[in-house]
């Protein structure tokens, strides 16, 4: 089923909502995420989401909270990259280097057109750009579909379509916090990712290899506290302040990575057909004023951000997010819930 609300924002609000009781809310501003409600034994919801209760702030919205990123996720070193020895430039808004395509105008910030269908439980977002918008080439269609299923699994699909080579390579920066949006730090969450490899930064935090994550406070290759080594006197830790990287996935049907809490019991499983997940803790929301009025601080959420790995336009070691004309650019990331 899906509810839709004009809110005092002028936004319409879009609620997916299944039999289960559990709901997601979705605005067009940034394609965003606003809420995940999961229904408990003793029937209350709890918002696994951080973010706004005022709609409005997710026209500033710093830390990016629930929206879509792009066109270019994470960080382009240089803030330029080459097609077909072509350069292309991104506005340099991080030391040297873009991160998140462009803080003003990227597409978090901007109002996607929706189309809702109410027989499939589907709402779409548009977005269309011309040629040469973000300093990229085509003109372009990009959509962003959101779905939820009976067994609780928030589907999201990307597509888009260009009439000029040219990249894409767009992610969701949602905050999950699997106590609740109000239960604080998840550093006693615990968290596993299917990836044997990681990508460890340079000080401007742009991959510069591949490594093992085996002996390192990134290996999650089993069920880990997020607390547990992210304190540790490690070169990788500090760059980030925290966990902020990347990690190399497996092509496979399974789950590439999962979330739980202790204390509420609710999981969370991420799938994805992409080659890359950013793990981040956090590490930068400072003091954010949120949803209930709850301050939210450093660690009080945890993105799992899918995605080609950062600067992959720049090193010819990672598959590159580019597609040619008259192609179409199809990705599926799903979250599934389990309580």
């Amino acid at each position: 089923m899906i509810r839709t609300e004009l809110t005092p924002s002028g936004m319409t609000l879009y609620t997916l909502v299944n039999g289960n009781g559990t709901e997601v809310e979705l605005i067009e501003l940034g394609a965003t995420i606003v809420s995940i409600k999961i229904p408990t034994k003793d029937g209350k919801k709890i918002d696994v989401v951080l973010g706004y209760d005022d709609l409005n702030k997710y026209k500033e919205n710093p830390c990016f909270f629930g929206s879509v990123v792009g066109p270019i996720a994470n960080r382009t070193a240089g803030a330029s990259f080459m097609i077909d020895d072509v350069k292309y430039n991104l506005p340099v808004n991080e030391g040297k280097n873009n991160l998140h395509s462009d803080f003003e105008k990227g597409f978090h910030k901007r109002m996607f057109s929706p189309v809702i269908d109410f027989v499939k439980d589907q709402v779409c977002f548009t977005l269309k750009l011309k040629d040469m918008e973000y300093g990229l080439p085509g003109n372009r269609e990009f959509r962003v579909k959101y779905s939820l299923t009976e067994d609780n699994t928030l589907r999201i699909e990307y597509k888009m379509t260009t009439d000029k080579k040219t990249a894409i390579n767009p992610t969701n920066h949602t905050y999950f916090n699997l106590g609740g949006h109000d239960s604080g730090s998840i550093l006693n969450e615990e968290v596993k990712i299917y990836s044997s490899f990681y990508t460890p930064v340079s000080g401007d935090l742009i991959p510069k290899e591949k490594a093992p994550v085996k002996g390192t406070p990134f290996d999650f290759t089993s069920f880990k506290r997020v607390g547990k080594n992210i304190s540790d006197d490690d070169q990788q830790l500090q760059y980030g302040g925290g966990y902020d990287h990347n990690f190399i996935l497996a092509q496979n049907k399974e789950a590439v990575a999962y979330v739980k809490d202790p204390d509420t019991g609710i999981q969370m499983e991420v799938y994805t057909d992409l080659p890359g997940l950013q793990f981040y803790t956090g590490n930068n929301i400072g003091t954010v004023v949120g949803k209930g009025n709850e301050i939210y601080k450093k660690n009080f959420g945890l993105c799992m951000e899918t995605q080609y790995v950062p600067n992959s336009l720049n090193d010819s070691r990672f598959d590159c997010p580019v597609i040619n004309a008259g192609e179409e650019f199809v990705s599926r990331t799903s979250y599934h819930f389990i309580f």
